[in-house]
C-alpha cells in the first residue's frame, strides 16, 4: 500500500471522526452548529473542518487535543448526575475521548515512524 493512500486513509478517518463528534454534539444540543463546534470544541477559527475538507488535510493534533479534553471534562461532569441522559451521554462523550486520543496516538506514530524509515512494521 502507497504512503499517499494511507494519509488519505488517515486524513479520511480523522475528519470523519471529527464529523462524528459534530454530529453527536448537535444531538445532544451540545452545539449547534459546525461554526460553534470548530470555535469552541477545536479552538479553531469558523471554517477549519471546511478547510480540512477542501484541502484533504488532517485536523491537528492541537484541534484533537483540545477537543479530547473537552470530551473528557464534560464527561465526568455528566457522570455525575442522576439524570439518566446525563450519564448516557457521559458514556458517548468518554467514548469519543478515546477516539481522539488514539487518533493523536496513530498520528504521533505515523509521523515518527516515517521519518525513521519504519514506516511499515
Amino acid at each position: 500500500m502507497s504512503d499517499k493512500y494511507i494519509n488519505k486513509e488517515v486524513v479520511w478517518m480523522t475528519v470523519g471522526l471529527l464529523e462524528q463528534i459534530r454530529d453527536q454534539l448537535k444531538s445532544c444540543n451540545a452545539v449547534s452548529s459546525e461554526r460553534e463546534f470548530c470555535e469552541q470544541w477545536l479552538g479553531k477559527s469558523a471554517c477549519y473542518m471546511r478547510t480540512l475538507r477542501f484541502t484533504g488535510t488532517a485536523p491537528s493534533a492541537d484541534a484533537l487535543s483540545v477537543c479530547a479534553s473537552k470530551l473528557k471534562w464534560h464527561e465526568g461532569h455528566l457522570s455525575q448526575s442522576t439524570q439518566s441522559h446525563h450519564v448516557h451521554w457521559a458514556g458517548v462523550f468518554g467514548k469519543l475521548h478515546t477516539q481522539c486520543i488514539e487518533a493523536i496516538e496513530t498520528q504521533a506514530e505515523r509521523k515518527w515512524r516515517s521519518r525513521n524509515g519504519v514506516l511499515h512494521q
